[in-house]
């Protein structure tokens, strides 16, 4: 299944002549990363130059916040949804600046586990505040962030995510909750009204992982070609 929304509300990369900016997005379970590297592998293939990166990204901030996923440092239940869209917003910016464009500037095809629409979805779901004016803070803390050149949605019922998470193993994360990814699921079904303008394709993400690859591939390989 694939699904195109609106096309970019601003100038990206292959507007400017340099790299494709490329995000991967989806509920927990859902596959991006393994997604990311299909798709790299692909590109490689093709002798296209590729980076991988994520978010919470490897820099200090980025650092901080996995430390809170992972449960290993707890910030406090006020106002939390709050404190992690202010620390992913931070992180974001230094993301761009210190990984993101310099490979943009170099020609690179960037492919990015999750950008800001995981915030919208995340810190609103979890926000105590109403939802639309959760999102309205949300994309003004991060109203610098460059826009991707296109983001895939993996696409993924709640029950085959969870499985997947339980799968991987490791200790649980913060938001693995099964009744959380059960709204999320619902969110990233509406991801259009979270990130108005981008260019967003839908991507059924049940299939085995070759043949999700193969979808995304299809999906996403007429844009990194222009």
């Amino acid at each position: 299944m694939l699904v195109v929304a609106c096309a970019p509300m601003e100038r990206t990369a292959t507007e400017a002549g340099e790299g494709v900016f490329v995000v991967v997005e989806g509920i927990d379970g859902s596959g991006t990363t393994t997604q990311c590297e299909r798709y790299a592998a692909h590109l490689r293939v093709a002798r296209r130059m590729v980076h991988i990166t994520r978010e919470p990204s490897a820099g200090p901030v980025g650092s901080l916040i996995r430390l809170a996923l992972t449960q290993r440092i707890v910030l406090p239940q006020t106002r939390q949804a709050q404190t992690m869209a202010l620390l992913f917003a931070a992180d974001r910016l230094d993301h761009l600046a210190a990984e993101i464009e310099p490979y943009l500037r170099d020609g690179y095809v960037i492919i990015s586990d999750r950008y800001d629409l995981s915030s919208l979805a995340y810190q609103s779901i979890t926000g105590a505040d109403n939802v639309d004016t959760s999102v309205a803070w949300i994309r003004a803390l991060n109203r610098h962030a460059r826009r991707p050149d296109v983001t895939v949605v993996l696409d993924v019922s709640p029950e085959t995510a969870s499985l997947r998470r339980r799968a991987r193993g490791g200790p649980a994360e913060m938001f693995d909750e099964d009744s959380l990814q059960v709204r999320l699921c619902r969110a990233y079904k509406r991801a259009e009204a979270f990130v108005p303008g981008d260019r967003l394709i839908h991507v059924d993400g049940e299939g085995d992982p070759d043949a999700v690859a193969a979808l995304v591939a299809a999906a996403i390989d007429p844009i990194v070609a222009r």
